[in-house]
């Protein structure tokens, strides 16, 4: 992403955190502006608070691990704010002068040639809640865009792993859609008196005069050419691809709030709709066909029903190879469950219907009957199953083994 600044490169050591994570990083360094003519107040109220706005651009996504409920994402983080610290130097042009991060919560105006400290403020110490382990990409950037409105931007590009929790859920395999949450927040220094003191400063989104036409959308996007392994973004008209929203802080019974960046996804089940779950109907469709047969030649109908039946089990044990390993059924394991037992249904019938002329006399013509209404049973039953897998509805529930 171009910035208006001139990074000078310094090595930026990467941070791992299991409880959520801080901008954690070793220097950054602007060369300041000149100011910038603009019309707004000195201060951005919202309920008379002060807000640090937040602005969120997604470069990219990697594979969605469903087991461990974790996504990698690399996105950059900007905020601004109003400074309101108070002035102890002159705020004119200073062409000699940068703007360098000092630990992760303060930035220095510096001269160049002594790196005498001219204006130190403090910068919103941002924090990922739902980090795994992450890293910063490059360094982190700080500059003053307004020197009236003491208008600050800070920016920070993150490679991170992000724990989702409970939308993670995979019953609903492989049609199965997900929630990919990016959870920002502010939690030190946000007690009453101190310097982020939440009644006093609040998040907020950025606006198109913070972003000043840098991206299409002030307050953050997910990037064109950002694909997803095995997924689909879920993409509705008239609304972006990105939602923000801003939601309790989840961290017991603070009165905090933090930002949820979500990103709706959809599995990819091209493969199981178009090549595995037509050829168990058809197989379904041939062993019932089976029951039409003579019933001299009944001995070698349940052959072909088993030998259908094994067929199935090797097409089970090589998809099951193929899903996601939790504890609980998902649909497509129903699905080929169904299968199997109405195999297993068919072969039981032809064997019954055996019984009843060998041991008890019954006329071919009558057991024909029976085959019939068996044959008209099981194909509705191929279809109930099949419409619960493709639309998702059934009159009652399938089996759980």
């Amino acid at each position: 992403e171009p910035l208006d600044g001139e990074s000078t490169g310094l090595v930026q050591k990467p941070v791992v955190s299991p409880y959520g994570s801080t901008h954690d990083f070793q220097t950054a360094r602007f060369i300041s502006r000149a100011p910038i003519p603009n019309k707004h107040s000195r201060f951005v109220k919202l309920n008379d608070k002060r807000i640090i706005r937040c602005q969120v651009v997604v470069w990219y996504v990697g594979h969605v691990d469903v087991v461990q409920s974790h996504v990698m994402m690399r996105f950059r983080v900007t905020l601004f704010w109003n400074d309101d610290s108070p002035e102890d130097t002159p705020l004119g042009r200073i062409p000699s002068t940068i703007w360098t991060m000092r630990g992760r919560m303060n930035a220095c105006q510096e001269q160049v040639s002594n790196d005498r400290v001219k204006k130190t403020i403090d910068v919103p110490p941002i924090s990922i809640i739902n980090a795994v382990q992450f890293e910063t990409i490059g360094t982190a950037e700080v500059e003053m865009l307004n020197e009236e409105s003491k208008l600050m931007r800070w920016t920070c590009m993150y490679s991170a792993t992000l724990f989702q929790g409970d939308n993670m859920k995979v019953e609903n395999f492989p049609h199965d859609e997900h929630e990919l949450v990016l959870k920002l927040g502010i939690l030190a220094h946000r007690r009453s008196g101190q310097r982020w003191d939440k009644r006093k400063w609040a998040l907020g989104l950025a606006t198109d005069k913070d972003s000043r036409g840098t991206t299409r959308i002030p307050h953050g996007l997910l990037v064109d050419h950002v694909s997803i392994p095995d997924f689909k973004i879920c993409k509705t008209e008239g609304k972006e691809d990105l939602e923000f929203e801003f939601v309790p802080m989840p961290l017991g019974h603070s009165s905090d709030q933090c930002l949820n960046v979500k990103l709706n996804v959809r599995r990819e089940s091209r493969h199981y709709d178009r090549n595995i779950m037509p050829l168990l109907a058809l197989l379904n469709v041939v062993a019932i066909t089976c029951l039409v047969r003579n019933f001299a030649s009944a001995t070698a109908s349940t052959e072909t029903m088993l030998s259908i039946a094994f067929v199935e089990i090797g097409i089970r044990l090589t998809v099951d190879s193929r899903l996601p390993s939790v504890g609980y059924q998902i649909k497509i394991q129903s699905v080929l469950n169904q299968c199997f037992f109405l195999i297993c249904f068919l072969v039981l019938e032809t064997n019954f219907v055996f019984w009843l002329v060998k041991k008890h006399g019954w006329t071919v013509a009558t057991t024909d009957w029976i085959d019939f209404y068996v044959a008209i049973f099981a194909l509705a039953y191929t279809g109930h199953v099949w419409s619960f897998y493709y639309y998702d509805w059934t009159l009652f529930p399938l089996l759980d083994f």
